[in-house]
């Protein structure tokens, strides 16, 4: 005892745990402002991530929100909790994180990859070091020997469209055919798709506060075992994953053995059975391939919809202008981008060039990507839906890396190509057939959340469609 009262003893105990917790908390309060780096204020226990901890505003919109308030600054810090983050706003030091020093910076720094949910730790996304290089690899072999012709899918799901019609709901319908002959080449009834879809699309209070526990506090999202979708499927779903062809050309690249080696390695992972790959694959597929091409086409034609002139110049001669097409789909992906940020995690001590400026390993690097395509500097005009921004000379004196509505360098989305050639099909596909036009019930404009780490429509939205 340091004095003879007890008490006394004890609120000193107190106040020394009080204080370590303390400093615990803000031991890097100050990492940005000896930096000289403009930052929001943080506060204890909180970081300056108050407002998106207590959902008072999105990720995108606080991201947004500190990229405008310091419009002249190319980098902006944050704390998040009590790690610092930096908001990297200028296009050249994004082109060396996202490509030319990748080494440095090709950790996302989500800590999902150990999580009890098949679809998360064996998915590309998340994936790091050897694991997502095994994965990207095995992904694009898959990909290369997909069925990518869903012509006869399309014509079938559009036949009878007519008036007033919930976009959503008749792209989930295609959409729903068209990864059906990509995935299982026709063979699933609806067993795997459509239930795996619905269960990730569900937005119960439980579904919301676990999308939040993932994004806010991975760690404990892993460490309590929650799982997104359901673990386990049907016997006549497994039946299905067993027969199909992407099943067969996992076992052919020899996939599961080459991870099934590197847990070994690891010690501390469980190996991956045949049919938890191809599941965790065909959620992939789901999560960052179908839900993003269903926003993107949903925004498309709502601006179409609003835009008959800009509608009327796809159509060209009693046929589709596929170049015209081409653009307006990529300023829908500009103006709508599925993901509005980008994270890194410094894996080694980096100095950024011209800056001098030293970034310690384990600081999270977050590319606005939503808040670029968004800015003046960059865009003329930049909310206007403007497809010829993409085939003027003013596409070519634009930096490459304002544009990045699939990210950039090693882990740029790999299955660009499969979805930029499934939204043109779709989009394609209606535009041969129908006039869209907007309708009373439908909302002057779009309206989004987050989930998981992306941004998606938040109400049905209804246009009319009149056979041509």
């Amino acid at each position: 005892m340091f004095f003879e009262s007890f008490l006394l003893n004890l609120a000193i105990l107190a106040a020394l745990i009080v204080a370590l917790i303390f400093d615990y908390v803000t031991k890097f309060f100050s990492y940005w402002y000896i930096r000289h780096v403009p930052y929001k204020i943080p506060f204890p226990f909180f970081g300056s991530d108050y407002h998106r901890v207590l959902r008072f505003r999105s990720t995108s919109e606080e991201v947004r929100n500190l990229y405008t308030k310091y419009p002249e600054a190319n980098f902006v810090g944050v704390i998040k909790s009590r790690i610092p983050e930096l908001i990297v706003k200028d296009p050249e030091f994004i082109k060396k994180m996202l490509s030319t020093d990748f080494a440095n910076f090709h950790c996302r720094g989500i800590a999902l990859d150990r999580s009890r949910d098949v679809c998360l730790r064996n998915n590309l996304f998340y994936a790091e070091g050897e694991k997502w290089t095994l994965l990207r690899e095995g992904l694009e072999c898959l990909l290369n020997g997909m069925h990518r012709e869903p012509d006869v899918s399309l014509h079938v799901c559009l036949s009878g469209t007519n008036e007033v019609v919930n976009v959503r709901g008749l792209l989930s319908e295609i959409l729903d055919a068209v990864f059906k002959d990509c995935l299982f080449e026709g063979k699933d009834d609806g067993l795997i798709l459509k239930d795996l879809r619905q269960s990730i699309q569900r937005r119960t209070y439980l579904e919301i506060f676990k999308s939040y526990l993932k994004e806010i506090f991975p760690s404990v999202y892993t460490f309590f075992g929650l799982t997104t979708v359901p673990g386990l499927l049907t016997a006549k779903a497994n039946k299905v994953l067993k027969e199909s062809n992407l099943l067969t050309k996992i076992r052919q690249i020899g996939l599961i053995d080459q991870l099934n080696s590197k847990n070994r390695k690891a010690t501390r992972t469980e190996n991956v059975t045949e049919l938890e790959l191809t599941y965790s694959m065909v959620s992939l597929f789901i999560t960052e391939g179908y839900i993003p091409c269903l926003n993107v086409i949903t925004s498309l034609l709502f601006e179409l919809a609003k835009n008959l002139e800009i509608q009327e110049k796809i159509r060209t001669h009693n046929s589709v202008n596929v170049d015209y097409l081409d653009a307006c789909v990529k300023e829908a992906l500009r103006l709508y981008c599925s993901y509005p940020v980008i994270t890194r995690k410094c894996v080694k001590a980096y100095e950024i060039p011209d800056n001098k400026m030293i970034l310690d390993k384990n600081i999270t690097i977050t590319v606005p990507v939503e808040a670029i395509h968004k800015d003046s500097k960059h865009y003329k005009n930049p909310c206007a839906f403007n497809p010829d921004r993409f085939l003027e000379s003013e596409n070519e004196m634009r930096h490459t890396f304002v544009y990045l509505p699939f990210g950039a360098g090693p882990r740029k989305c790999i299955g660009e190509q499969l979805a930029m050639q499934i939204m043109r099909k779709v989009t394609k596909a209606i535009l041969e057939k129908y006039k869209i036009e907007t309708t009373e019930r439908t909302p002057s404009q779009l309206s989004f959340e987050d989930h998981n780490f992306m941004k998606i429509i938040k109400e049905d939205v209804w246009l009319k469609f009149t056979p041509l």
